[in-house]
């Protein structure tokens, strides 16, 4: 019970820390070291699991572009954004797109761009047009090619 009650100060604090029973909060810098591999921000809160709705939000998608990249209804995808039967295709999605956001200086305002703008290794076409088609092959496969250094 103590132990519970330092975990519930240090969250009281309106820092991002958790207490451990047997040493010092965690900063805010070594959260971020501990998370730095995934979006926060595209997760569910409650469960854990990638939130379709999130990942679309960070992406500036909407529930129905969301639906098509996954292979679902909007319907579908509003009612249960973290479905355990999405998992798969988000996780695919969300690993393109973090080592694309590592590739960009960490910027999720250009990840949104690189996917809007035509790519001659794409044959002038969008990554996200490959995305809305349910395709996300080319695009994983252009973004490890970047990070390999091989030429577009």
């Amino acid at each position: 019970m103590h132990s519970r009650m330092r975990r519930m100060r240090c969250v009281d604090l309106g820092t991002i820390r958790e207490q451990t029973e047997n040493g010092p909060c965690y900063t805010p810098g070594t959260m971020a070291v501990l998370l730095g591999h995934t979006l926060l921000e595209a997760h569910d809160p409650s469960s854990g699991r990638y939130d379709a709705l999130r990942v679309g939000q960070g992406l500036g998608l909407t529930a129905a572009d969301m639906a098509q990249i996954l292979g679902w209804t909007a319907r579908g995808v509003r009612k249960n954004p973290a479905s355990p039967k999405l998992q798969e295709p988000l996780t695919r999605l969300m690993a393109t797109v973090t080592l694309l956001r590592e590739l960009l200086d960490g910027s999720m305002a250009y990840v949104r761009v690189w996917l809007r703008a035509p790519h001659p290794a794409l044959a002038g076409r969008t990554p996200l047009s490959y995305l809305l088609e349910g395709h996300i092959s080319p695009v994983e496969d252009l973004v490890r090619a970047m990070a390999s250094g091989q030429p577009d």
